[in-house]
């Protein structure tokens, strides 16, 4: 499948980490995606999108009991996140349809900052493709942009759609993700706050089988 990369273009990939360290609270929005997700002893999770790998790196020094594996589309940036140290069989490179893991796999899915990239049929394919590899009682936490929440970060995210583009960020911006969930199947989902940005607002949300 085409896809956007991290910074919309290929040849600004090696800059990501720097880019996003600057400008993002990644770290912090990380933290939280992952306490969201309320991880118990044993869990098999799924970060969708794991992009450089920082994710990972947060729930293994944290959760040395539960394992996590990392599924991109990037090849480039699967190989930023494989220089990191982070082990090859942790880091699984896919073409963006089917996941390539069995029904009712995984425990926990984490996706941060990756939705925003997708068209609507790839969001709902993708929703689709985690609610078939999670868990009947599993869960499925997003940080992502969301509904502006004043005039001043509709601004902000306005430039973003302007430099990015309006054709896969305009469902965040309408608070689409809930309604997108829905249509997947997922039978519940709660937002759990939101953070603020130079860029915008990014909400979160955990959704329920």
């Amino acid at each position: 499948m085409s896809f956007i990369p991290a910074l919309k273009y290929h040849f600004l990939t090696p800059y990501y980490d720097r880019f996003i360290l600057f400008w993002m609270p990644e770290l912090e929005v990380k933290h939280k995606a992952i306490s969201l997700v309320n991880i118990e002893e044993g869990d098999l999770v799924l970060d969708f999108g794991c992009g450089t790998g920082v994710l990972i790196q947060i729930f293994e020094n944290k959760y040395s009991r539960s394992n996590i594996i990392g599924l991109d589309v990037d090849p480039r940036i699967v190989k930023i996140a494989k220089n990191k140290g982070i082990k090859e069989e942790k880091l699984i490179l896919f073409d963006g349809g089917e996941i390539p893991f069995p029904d009712a796999y995984f425990d926990k899915v984490i996706s941060t900052w990756v939705f925003h990239h997708l068209s609507k049929e790839d969001k709902i394919r993708a929703f689709n493709e985690i609610k078939r590899v999670l868990k009947e009682d599993g869960l499925f936490v997003i940080a992502d942009w969301g509904k502006p929440a004043n005039v001043l970060m509709r601004s902000l995210f306005f430039v973003v759609q302007v430099i990015d583009n309006f054709r896969t960020t305009s469902d965040n911006v309408k608070d689409e993700i809930p309604k997108l969930l829905k249509a997947a199947g997922f039978s519940n989902t709660v937002e759990m706050g939101l953070r603020n940005t130079f860029f915008g607002t990014l909400r979160y949300w955990v959704a329920s089988q």
